[in-house]
């Protein structure tokens, strides 16, 4: 809504992040209301597994080092079904440099091919300095 003439327009929301996490954790919305139901959105969002600059969405950007605004993709969760009251949650994630698939109890070894093709509803990825200089997060 316009703020000088009180009228619904279109509009864009936004916002800035002040300091970036080691661990950001993007959650995509997959379930849309309608007036009585909920429905699951099946659309597939792409993403990158290297090289996530998240420095446009920094308050003040001059101020991070050129590596701590990059993020690599660790795990990927994904819901299985066509509701929200029913389903399945599998996930992707990477270990020493290979992908897995972990279904219950059930662990598969897997490529990047397929984890990038996965219908992402969680998204977990680690800053790279992080990532490259420490194993504590």
């Amino acid at each position: 809504m316009c703020h000088k003439c009180k009228k619904k327009q279109k509009s864009t929301k936004k916002f800035w992040i002040q300091k970036l996490p080691k661990v950001l954790c993007l959650h995509l919305k997959r379930f849309h209301w309608t007036a009585y139901l909920r429905n699951k959105v099946d659309t597939y969002v792409e993403f990158p597994l290297r090289g996530l600059d998240m420095k446009c969405y920094l308050l003040e950007p001059e101020n991070s080092g050129p590596e701590s605004c990059l993020y690599d993709l660790a795990a990927v969760v994904v819901h299985h079904g066509s509701g929200v009251g029913s389903g399945h949650y599998t996930a992707y994630a990477t270990h020493e440099g290979r992908w897995f698939h972990f279904n219950d109890s059930t662990v598969t070894l897997t490529d990047e091919d397929t984890v990038v093709k996965a219908k992402a509803y969680i998204l977990f990825y680690v800053e790279r300095q992080a990532k490259a200089g420490s194993d504590k997060l």
